[in-house]
């Protein structure tokens, strides 16, 4: 099959709608400014990638390798605005560091896909039967000109390599932009080009947001797919016999098989939930087709965008955080959160003269800064100390959220 080549412009025109609402997360003070700073870079991913797919069964549409790049910038923007990034900084040195964390995961966020169709398919050049080749070619639209390509796919995909993605990024990304970053908001932004979908250890807030974003638009791109409806073969009533009857709605008289509500179409139920619903609500499936999800718990589809949690399973409340009734919302999911990471390894946390004390280094990966935690456990009697750069809990919370640790 012959593939046509999608300028730039037309795009990142398609995709108007996202891009303001990118915009209005960005925050600028005039369309110059977010058109240097921000939509140059949609337009060089859109030069990249062309009309090219991105997976067989995901965004598989001419330009669906754009589109998954639009649709994981405006999700990063979008968890962005629940997070606090350099929270464990100083306050002058965190005003200054924030605006740049912000741009560093929308770059992120716009490079982490880059090698994402090479892994599944193969691009060849009508003109001369060459084969793109994305390390030595550069952004396949610059290298496609306006010859016509061919698409084949791979057995095998080959296999993730997230070194690979972030030095194709330097294609995108350039000296220039990289210039004004600070060195730490620079190693951050490198290690969540196409962050790893099952990180161990220590994960940077960055590179949860970004994980979270890939995340939310695959969830997202896999359950439309799913939302497959019958399409409706009765005729629609003409509306001058609706107007004549006096019906302002509903269907015409002398129909019974019209009282019925006619079936969605898969563009209709995407049109009328959009993006927040469907990430919300998984789509209805079709009742012939085998439930392959049959026990599951439901809270395995439930993706939530906003809010101080992330997409982590919610951790059993109710006993085993009684200790914790007195404290808000914020410090009981916080404790919750914690306690999770500390469980499955990613997180650690020491004891200092018997009590469990936790870094203020790692509060930074929560969205909360110190002065914060401190004034909500003295609140609640739950402090017992501070030491230098650590947090020291009365026994009945921290022996709660690390029952048995004595490292």
């Amino acid at each position: 099959m012959v593939h046509t080549p999608l300028t730039s412009a037309a795009l990142v025109s398609s995709h108007a709608s996202r891009v303001s609402l990118i915009r209005q997360y960005a925050n600028e003070s005039s369309q110059s400014d977010f058109d240097v700073k921000w939509l140059d870079v949609l337009t060089r991913c859109a030069t990249w990638f062309s009309s090219m797919p991105l997976r067989p069964t995901e965004h598989a549409e001419p330009g669906g390798a754009f589109r998954a790049t639009i649709e994981a910038a405006y999700f990063a923007m979008r968890l962005s605005g629940a997070q606090k990034f350099a929270a464990d900084q100083p306050s002058e040195r965190r005003r200054s560091l924030e605006p740049q964390y912000l741009y560093a995961l929308f770059l992120a966020a716009c490079c982490s896909r880059l090698d994402e169709p090479c892994r599944h398919f193969q691009f060849y050049r009508d003109a001369d039967e060459a084969e793109w080749i994305p390390a030595a070619h550069g952004a396949f639209g610059s290298w496609l000109g306006t010859s016509t390509y061919r698409v084949s796919r791979r057995e095998v995909s080959l296999p993730l390599e997230r070194m690979r993605t972030a030095l194709l990024a330097r294609e995108i990304l350039g000296s220039d932009l990289l210039r004004a970053f600070d060195t730490q908001v620079l190693t951050d932004l490198f290690g969540a080009i196409n962050p790893d979908p099952r990180p161990t250890g220590v994960e940077s807030l960055l590179h949860k947001v970004v994980r979270q974003s890939i995340e939310t638009l695959t969830n997202f791109e896999v359950k439309a797919r799913r939302a497959e409806f019958a399409p409706d073969a009765r005729p629609a009533p003409a509306a001058e016999l609706l107007a004549s009857a006096g019906y302002s709605t509903g269907t015409a008289p002398g129909n019974p098989a019209a009282t019925q509500p006619p079936p969605e179409t898969a563009a209709s139920a995407l049109a009328s939930t959009g993006p927040a619903a469907l990430l919300a609500t998984p789509p209805s499936a079709d009742p012939s087709a085998p439930d392959t999800h049959a026990g599951e718990p439901a809270s395995r589809d439930v993706l939530q965008l906003d809010g101080v949690k992330s997409l982590r399973k919610d951790a059993p409340s109710g006993e085993s955080f009684k200790a914790l009734a007195g404290t808000s919302n914020l410090m009981r999911e916080f404790f919750k959160a914690l306690s999770q990471d500390i469980a499955a390894g990613k997180a650690k946390v020491t004891r200092i003269d018997g009590k469990v004390a936790i870094s203020k280094r790692l509060l930074g990966n929560y969205g909360l800064a110190s002065d914060t935690l401190v004034e909500h456990l003295r609140k609640g009697k739950h402090l017992y100390k501070t030491d230098g750069q650590y947090i020291l809990l009365v026994d009945e919370v921290g022996n709660l959220i690390a029952p048995g640790s004595a490292t």
